[in-house]
């Protein structure tokens, strides 16, 4: 009887414990798998966090930002009115991503660039190695021109504060049309068309960029998100540097052009402060050449005026 009861035992408690011990081996194995999987999950969300941004996604990003309407203030079109000029200017502050403008219209119409074309010129000339770096030296060619301040050796930087033009447009026949086209449409500048002379194309040609567009590419310039080198990115906002005090420091640059009769100037750039930075882009219609001096001008007006400056 107890070798039965024995035996019963025995039997009962092998069948018991192999039941168990396969019921556990396969909850193990399950359990096993489901961590694996989330491991690789996390890990794949790392990775897909740990990416850089491209060029395209920095500018999607940047947009997505600044989707909010363009408002009306009232202080930009009380700065054009004190110095009897007719124009436009955008203002970006850039914590708020708050744009504001006198003519949501005219902000949007696309002009000539002139002379700020500089700055994404100077960013394509670094970065396909034709100019080393701001220190870079241009030997005056000889030839007088109407500007004084052409008729001399000039730096890489100078050649932009003086706004050279002969020195670029001798720069952009060594960078080509291919690669202008290349770069410009990486950049997203604008309309980025450089149909017209390829040493003049930014002056007269069809290129073509709003005052809205302006302060959208600046912003992405300011905060190195451009899809060329951070390197180039430097160098380009060194150049830049207008004028500085203790509590800002102002980067920017003019442009002046005539296409099909019409007279444009631009400034173009920013203001930085300790507690924010301010990008503005101007173009105004002007009748006469003392019109060019109001360019800064109106566009300080205002900085003062909002006590930025």
């Amino acid at each position: 009887m107890k070798m039965r009861v024995g035996a019963g035992l025995g039997f009962s408690c092998g069948v018991g414990s192999g039941f168990s011990a396969g019921l556990g081996y396969r909850l193990l194995c399950s359990l096993g798998y489901l961590g694996l999987l989330c491991l690789a999950l996390l890990s794949w969300a790392g990775g897909a966090a740990a990416t850089p941004q491209t060029g395209a996604d920095s500018k999607a990003a940047t947009e997505q930002e600044l989707a909010e309407p363009i408002g009306l203030d009232g202080e930009i079109q009380a700065a054009f009115d004190a110095v009897g000029a007719k124009g436009v200017i955008v203002l970006l502050d850039d914590k708020q991503g708050k744009l504001v403008t006198n003519d949501a219209s005219r902000s949007q119409q696309a002009y000539i660039p002139a002379s700020t074309f500089k700055i994404p010129h100077s960013l394509l000339l670094l970065e396909a190695g034709i100019v080393e770096d701001e220190h870079s030296r241009f030997a005056w060619d000889g030839v007088k021109r109407s500007y004084s301040s052409w008729n001399r050796d000039h730096s890489f930087a100078s050649a932009m504060k003086y706004s050279v033009v002969p020195i670029y447009q001798k720069l952009a026949v060594k960078l080509g049309a291919e690669r202008m086209a290349k770069g410009l449409a990486g950049l997203d500048y604008g309309n980025a068309d450089i149909g017209g002379e390829l040493d003049s194309f930014w002056l007269d040609g069809d290129l073509a960029i709003s005052a809205l567009e302006q302060v959208r590419f600046l912003r992405r310039l300011y905060h190195n998100q451009l899809p060329v080198s951070e390197r180039s990115q430097r160098i380009v906002k060194t150049m830049m540097l207008n004028e500085a005090d203790g509590d800002w420091v102002l980067r920017a640059k003019t442009g002046y052009g005539v296409r099909k009769g019409q007279k444009l100037g631009w400034w173009v750039g920013w203001l930085e402060r300790e507690e924010n930075t301010y990008f503005f882009a101007m173009n105004m219609d002007i009748n006469t050449d003392s019109d060019l001096a109001l360019r800064k001008r109106v566009v300080k007006h205002l900085l003062k005026a909002k006590g930025l400056m």
